[in-house]
């Protein structure tokens, strides 16, 4: 109870010094999500602006756009105007868009970065296949794939490519990389028999898991301890089970390389007064996308060092530029 209360009184303190540092921001911001709407990254991003709207003295406006598989909306942020009217909301699969030469723009070197929300989940995606594959287990998975090819949905240069490649590498196994859209269509396509076995964030398939379409194999975890998802805690990690993949997916706020500090600081307090609220922090950690926002100071760092982790590991997968 009384951290509670403690949270209320920082989320009310953070949000007045927060309003007094959006003065000079324009009252209404667009905000670029290269998602499609439903889709996990939309409900975080409208989660946390929706908040800032109401509480933070400007409003924000998700506009889903993902065409060009992102590019429009990478593109459409880089070459705004540096006033904030413009910003971007995504995650890392932005940096692996560029490590894989899909975008030829470095995030961390042409776009001013506001913010960059580290999670608090530390399991990360889930291996899932079709219940009537007869597969239940992660030995099962890997012996059905050394006798016969199996088909993974993934987005191609997305976060589920390149823990594909990961996976695929630490389990010894082949398999077919097929192009399968988002984790919505993944799990469509799953049912549906286009594809054989997914990587799917947990919160989008626990309803499949628990409506039995979906067997649930291993997660991911984020960090090197190897934890499990609090979303789906009864599947054990690929650490747990011999296998060490470990994938941290960031979120990241972004703005014109040439935006002033001033600006990007102004932004970046908003996202962090959103995230330390109690409502919102409760709704995404039971959504899976819990995050905090990293101090100011850390943004360069923080990205320019998964950038190069994520265009190290491309490199090595044969998916490098």
């Amino acid at each position: 109870m009384k951290t509670r209360v403690l949270l209320v009184v920082l989320a009310l303190v953070m949000a007045i010094s927060a309003v007094a540092s959006a003065a000079g921001l324009p009252k209404k911001i667009e905000v670029q999500l290269p998602a499609k709407a439903g889709g996990g990254t939309d409900v975080a991003g409208r989660q946390l602006t929706e908040w800032i709207s109401k509480n933070g003295g400007t409003t924000m406006t998700i506009k889903n756009n993902n065409d060009g598989n992102g590019v429009v909306a990478y593109e459409t942020i880089r070459t705004a105007k540096k006033d904030g009217s413009k910003i971007l909301f995504f995650h890392s699969t932005m940096i692996i868009k560029y490590a894989t030469g899909q975008y030829e723009h470095s995030p961390v070197d042409e776009f001013k970065i506001a913010a960059v929300g580290l999670p608090t989940e530390k399991g990360g995606y889930v291996l899932v296949v079709p219940t009537t594959s007869g597969i239940k287990t992660l030995d099962d998975f890997i012996a059905k794939a050394k006798e016969s090819e199996l088909r993974i949905g993934i987005e191609t240069g997305g976060s589920s490519h390149i823990m594909s490649g990961m996976m695929s590498k630490a389990l010894g196994i082949t398999l077919r990389f097929t192009d399968a859209g988002s984790d919505t269509e993944k799990l469509t396509g799953l049912v549906g028999g286009s594809i054989d076995c997914a990587l799917v964030n947990a919160n989008q398939a626990r309803q499949y898991v628990e409506a039995q379409k979906v067997n649930a194999l291993a997660v991911f975890s984020a960090t090197s301890e190897g934890a499990r998802n609090s979303v789906l805690p009864d599947v054990p990690s690929f650490k747990e089970q011999g296998y060490d993949l470990v994938f941290g997916t960031y979120f990241y706020v972004l703005l014109p390389k040439e935006a002033s500090d001033e600006t990007a600081q102004a932004i970046h307090d908003l996202f962090a007064s959103a995230a330390i609220d109690p409502e919102v922090k409760e709704f995404l950690e039971k959504s899976g996308f819990g995050m905090e926002i990293a101090p100011f100071d850390q943004n360069d760092a923080l990205m320019r060092g998964q950038q190069d982790a994520l265009v190290a590991a491309c490199q090595e997968l044969g998916l490098g530029k």
